[in-house]
């Protein structure tokens, strides 16, 4: 981003909603460091929730950075197993992060992720997220 040098953004693409979250959270892992450097050898179970599907996507990609920091995971691949909207009017997510301890070459380190222009949008059968964080 050219006015915002502390922030990078990022687009992920899919043709359903596990598919967009497993692609925005590949690609924010992807600012920190090479994913194919990664051994897939540890799994965490994620969840996450929202009052619609945008936010939801915000608190998935806020808990894997959690995760990332709490469990030590250098996290390569995702996996969302289900997203339900449940009788709280609230959308609910369960998904797997596979990783490993061993750490990458490091390129930046992601801080968080803002709600600034943050959106996930969907066009006949394929969603875009766009997405800014904290580095």
């Amino acid at each position: 981003m050219d006015e915002i040098t502390s922030d990078q953004l990022f687009r992920a693409y899919g043709s359903s909603l596990p598919e967009v979250f497993r692609t925005a959270a590949k690609a924010m892992f992807g600012v920190m460091y090479d994913l194919e450097e990664v051994n897939l050898d540890s799994e965490v179970s994620v969840r996450a929730q929202g009052i619609d599907e945008e936010h939801l996507l915000y608190d998935w990609l806020s808990n894997l950075l959690i995760e990332f920091e709490v469990e030590f995971v250098f996290f390569a691949d995702f996996a969302v197993t289900s997203i339900e909207e449940k009788s709280d009017e609230r959308f609910h997510l369960t998904g797997i992060a596979k990783g490993g301890r061993e750490m990458p070459e490091l390129r930046t380190h992601v801080k968080g992720v803002t709600l600034h222009r943050f959106s996930l949008e969907r066009v006949n059968n394929r969603y875009t997220a766009t997405v800014v964080v904290d580095i």
